[in-house]
């Protein structure tokens, strides 16, 4: 089976976060967009990463990184303890995975 081709909203999603990644000062209007375009985890991880490289880069990080790290894990939690509930959920009905 040849492997599947990424979504228009997959490369949509991976083109701003490398553009974010390379500029050393992305645009809030560019990292807005990234954030409205998830949709799923291994987006947001992704997204997550690039802002944590981004803070690690200076020994002063500019709020609005900060400020984005903090709402992207505030959004992240809730939905990484439903996903660790439900697998949980199949391992103890035998249904792994």
């Amino acid at each position: 089976m040849p492997p599947t081709q990424p979504t228009a909203q997959q490369r949509y999603v991976s083109m701003l976060l490398e553009r974010i990644r390379q500029d050393r000062y992305p645009s809030l209007q560019l990292m807005d967009r990234v954030e409205a375009a998830f949709w799923t985890s291994q987006q947001v991880s992704e997204y997550l990463d690039v802002l944590l490289e981004k803070a690690d880069e200076a020994w002063y990080p500019s709020k609005q990184i900060l400020d984005r790290i903090h709402r992207v894990l505030a959004y992240a939690a809730p939905v990484a303890e439903q996903i660790e509930t439900r697998q949980q959920t199949r391992i103890g009905n035998g249904r792994a995975g």
